[in-house]
């Protein structure tokens, strides 16, 4: 699979790494175990589960993992994830609005933003794939395999240059560009949470996770209230 990490990588991507601070390479007995856990897990709140399951099924990747994939240029998607015995799991995917935004969009949302970014990262997807990953993070440690401390780490890469947006702009607008200004960097979100606190705060902790990404684009001021109504309708799938 490194081929279709590589051409994830080519543009803005997430990278996702959920594990256990205590390491132990058979926290999980075997192979089958691990395939029954992550199917148990998966987060369906839209039209794309979290994480994706191929059509084909969960393979063996190596002697202590499993791992799945999606390599879609007709749906513009392309993912890979693999979770360990040691319950690590590690999840690469495209980011859609590369994919997904054809030229002519990018013209009009360039001329009703008054911006010459032409890559964009869309805020309400952003808040949905955080939440997403805190949920299935939180549906790993309710099945007791994460240990009593959890780290959650999130990188999104091929972000300079790259503004914020909302995809439906009908509804909701921004009152500035807010824009991404690393150079040669990835942004980085990482939390350290208890089994507890991840169980029993999922949704908050993700809120926080989410905010802390879209200061880093330079909202230094994010209203996050507004965005407790958008992620408590998302968890309740009322979209």
């Amino acid at each position: 699979m490194k081929k279709l990490i590589e051409k994830i990588k080519k543009n803005g991507y997430w990278k996702v790494i959920i594990r256990p601070i205590i390491f132990d390479e058979n926290k999980i007995s075997n192979l089958d175990e691990c395939k029954k856990i992550i199917e148990s897990c998966v987060v369906s709140l839209r039209g794309w589960n979290y994480p994706h399951i191929d059509k084909d099924g969960i393979k063996i990747s190596g002697n202590d993992s499993i791992e799945s994939h999606c390599d879609s240029k007709w749906i513009g998607h392309f993912e890979y994830w693999r979770f360990y015995q040691s319950s690590q799991f590690i999840h690469y995917f495209s980011m859609r609005e590369d994919y997904c935004i054809e030229e002519k969009e990018i013209q009009r949302i360039k001329q009703q933003s008054a911006t010459e970014s032409t890559k964009f990262l869309d805020i309400l997807s952003t808040l949905y794939s955080v939440t997403e990953i805190f949920e299935f993070a939180q549906r790993l440690a309710s099945k007791d395999v994460l240990g009593n401390t959890v780290e959650i780490s999130i990188e999104l890469g091929g972000v300079e240059g790259r503004e914020l947006f909302f995809w439906d702009s009908f509804s909701r607008w921004l009152n500035g560009n807010y824009i991404c200004t690393f150079r040669d960097e990835n942004i980085s979100v990482k939390r350290m949470l208890s089994k507890e606190e991840l169980i029993t705060k999922s949704a908050e902790n993700a809120l926080s996770a989410c905010m802390e990404i879209f200061k880093k684009f330079n909202w230094l001021n994010v209203p996050e209230q507004v965005f407790t109504g958008d992620q408590k309708k998302f968890l309740e799938k009322r979209l």
